[in-house]
């Protein structure tokens, strides 16, 4: 595999497959010198990027001029549009207006080369991509938390309306293939409140008629609803779901039903979210109006669902990030709805695990543990992408 000290590189395609999800057998102590106490799945390979309190080494020998954020949260990873390459935006969740995005970025080979600061805020919990490239940065601030729209390749940045107030505010995520709404494209947000209203928003066609993206989330007259969970009379599990413009409805439903929304997921009309809370997977049928409810409690995967992260192809995987007090790993769920473990914390961190995100030719995926503000880049060391086909699964039983 890759040396601790370099780059992960692109493989050959011809290789024999050997990534084995959930079969924990390699110690990243072997191929991280010096990082931290991980086992990885059969056929990973990962590096340590940033250390908190310290400036980032790029791998061209500099470092950052400012250092690493503390308390890394939500992330994803945004392309680069001037060599192919891509930013890994990751929030920190700090109070006193120490909330910000750091922007890590690499080249299309996947190394590192640069770091910068965006905002000012407070908090800045989870978020999510625009169909545009921009990143969403949630606060999660009790009354006074609102949602920011950034975007690496320009610098630009603004408060945007897709939440209708202050709020506890998780993760973004959006449905492009909706056909009734302005632009076939709505968006949602989750919060991290005992009450916390899943909130839709659906910008007004006029947000669509400028020549730039910026006014999509940042025109007047766009509209939230807020979901009602309906369950089934015979089967708790499932049921109906409908839309309110009556924000209190929606609180009192999510009170009952999904407390304390974290990490959300949409792809080809279905809608993913967790209730921490109740450790819960939600997921809903857009087509359909219809959902059903499964216990993310597998295994090795007994704390608290956090962030979601998606990748598709001939292995389509949802990744969990993972909150409590305990180990704190990575875990995926895939098409048949069995759980496995693909990076387990032994004993070192005892950290949330957040800014699970991959990157575009999905080569790599990243994760931050938090309390160190450590971000670890993963690699498949058969060279293949994390879409592609896998040699096995291991399984947990779900308890």
């Amino acid at each position: 595999s890759t040396p601790p000290t370099g780059s992960p590189t692109k493989g050959p395609s011809d290789v024999v497959t050997t990534y084995v999800p959930g079969d924990l057998t390699v110690s990243c102590d072997k191929t991280l010198e010096g990082g931290p106490n991980l086992t990885l799945s059969t056929g990973l390979a990962c590096r340590l990027l940033s250390t908190r309190g310290q400036r980032i080494q790029f791998d061209n020998g500099a470092q950052s001029s400012v250092n690493m954020h503390t308390r890394p949260d939500g992330a994803t990873v945004i392309p680069d549009y001037s060599d192919g390459g891509w930013f890994y935006m990751s929030n920190a969740e700090r109070g006193n207006n120490n909330g910000l995005v750091g922007a890590l970025r690499f080249n299309s080979t996947g190394h590192l080369i640069e770091y910068k600061k965006h905002l000012t805020t407070n908090r800045n919990c989870g978020g999510g991509r625009t169909p545009w490239n921009t990143w969403i940065s949630c606060e999660e601030n009790t009354d006074a938390g609102n949602c920011h729209e950034v975007d690496p390749n320009t610098g630009f940045t603004q408060q945007v309306r897709v939440t209708d107030k202050g709020g506890n505010y998780e993760s973004f995520a959006y449905d492009d293939q909706d056909t009734t709404a302005p632009g076939n494209t709505r968006y949602f947000v989750t919060e991290d409140s005992s009450d916390g209203a899943l909130i839709r928003y659906t910008p007004t066609a006029n947000a669509y008629t400028a020549e730039s993206n910026y006014t999509i989330l940042n025109t007047t007259g766009g509209t939230h609803e807020f979901l009602i969970l309906v369950p089934d009379a015979l089967d708790p599990d499932a049921g109906n779901f409908s839309w309110t413009a009556d924000r209190a409805d929606g609180e009192s439903n999510a009170g009952q039903i999904f407390p304390n929304t974290e990490g959300i997921d949409c792809h080809n009309r279905i809608l993913s979210f967790v209730s921490k809370e109740r450790k819960m997977l939600f997921t809903l049928n857009l087509d359909q109006g219809t959902y059903i409810e499964s216990s993310t409690l597998a295994g090795l995967f007994d704390l608290e669902p956090d962030q979601l992260g998606r990748v598709v192809g001939d292995a389509e995987i949802l990744y969990f990030a993972e909150d409590g007090e305990g180990e704190c790993d990575i875990h995926g769920r895939d098409s048949t709805g069995q759980y496995f473990t693909i990076v387990e914390d032994d004993n070192f961190y005892n950290s949330e695990t957040s800014g699970l995100a991959f990157s575009p030719d999905g080569k790599f995926f990243y994760v931050a543990f938090q309390d160190d503000s450590n971000i670890v880049v993963f690699w498949r060391t058969d060279g293949l992408p994390f879409n592609g086909v896998v040699a096995d699964t291991r399984y947990h039983t779900v308890r």
